[in-house]
């Protein structure tokens, strides 16, 4: 992999036709992500913006030669490279992890925020096309679905959006880092598994719930979402720090992300304790290690 990061590195052709087919092809986009972090990082925000360009140009062609959205890859691929590009530069600059990850939960809380503004009602706007994409993907008919359900994912649609791009921009970070051939592993992992959001965002979060007490489900839900995912994020790394810190089997990753592959419940719940732990990690520390415990 560091054979292949650092041809990236030097092969600007190849690391810009990387950058646009990746974003293209399922599940690969955190891949085009963590590509943009590490130009961004390794040589500043003028040679990044002009892969971003170049890569941008690349992306239109091949969406018009599959018949894609224009306007849908546009946006994407603007939200997904400008957060990565954004996220690089804070990394070159200020070295920290938890600036670039406190920096991503802000810029998606405001794209939440523009989001509710520009569409109000998004019940009324994400539910037929939710209704569309079930019947298009031949899943079981929308009336077979639980009752409600359906209007309550597209009330939080909003908030669910923002919440993958986070993620996705998150484990862009965590592999853009991972990736540059010269960069300080050791160093980098470190501040990784010291991940901290900080109390403001904890401030954020209990304010989101307000507004959801309040009768704002969409507006609060969307944010709570936001926010549970940065903290779910930190309790990540919190569950890495105590497992190296407690030299836990080398497999052990593979019972935690095997659990979010058995279903939207397990995930959820698992989603849920992560997210809490990183709350709770907020406030008082819970990566202490042994020597400082009485």
């Amino acid at each position: 992999m560091t054979g292949f990061a650092g041809r990236l590195k030097v092969n600007r052709p190849l690391r810009i036709a990387v950058l646009a087919v990746t974003f293209v092809l399922p599940l690969t986009n955190v891949l085009s992500g963590a590509i943009v972090v590490l130009m961004a990082r390794a040589a500043g925000a003028r040679t990044a913006a002009i892969d971003v360009g170049a890569a941008s140009a690349l992306l239109a062609v091949l969406v018009q030669l599959t018949n894609g959205s224009p306007t849908m890859a546009a946006i994407g691929a603007g939200a997904l490279w400008g957060g990565a590009l954004v996220s690089g530069l804070l990394l070159r600059r200020f070295r920290s992890v938890d600036l670039a990850a406190q920096l991503l939960v802000l810029l998606a809380v405001s794209g939440v925020l523009l989001a509710s503004a520009v569409i109000p009602d998004a019940r009324a706007h994400w539910q037929p096309l939710l209704e569309a994409l079930i019947q298009a993907a031949g899943l079981p008919q929308v009336n077979g679905l639980p009752d409600g359900w359906l209007a309550t994912l597209a009330a939080l649609m909003h908030g669910v959006i923002g919440a993958s791009l986070l993620s996705t921009l998150l484990m862009a970070v965590v592999l853009g880092l991972w990736l540059d051939p010269e960069g300080e592993g050791a160093e980098w992992r470190r501040r990784c598994l010291q991940l901290r959001l900080g109390r403001v965002l904890s401030i954020g979060l209990a304010l989101a719930v307000v507004l959801m007490l309040a009768g704002s489900v969409a507006l609060g839900g969307g944010l709570l979402i936001v926010f549970g995912t940065g903290f779910a994020a930190q309790g990540l790394a919190v569950l890495h720090w105590t497992a190296e810190e407690r030299a836990w089997p080398r497999i052990w990753p593979l019972a935690l992300y095997g659990l979010l592959l058995l279903g939207a419940p397990v995930a959820g719940f698992l989603l849920l304790a992560l997210a809490l732990a990183g709350l709770v990690d907020n406030g008082v520390s819970l990566r202490r290690q042994r020597r400082d415990v009485v």
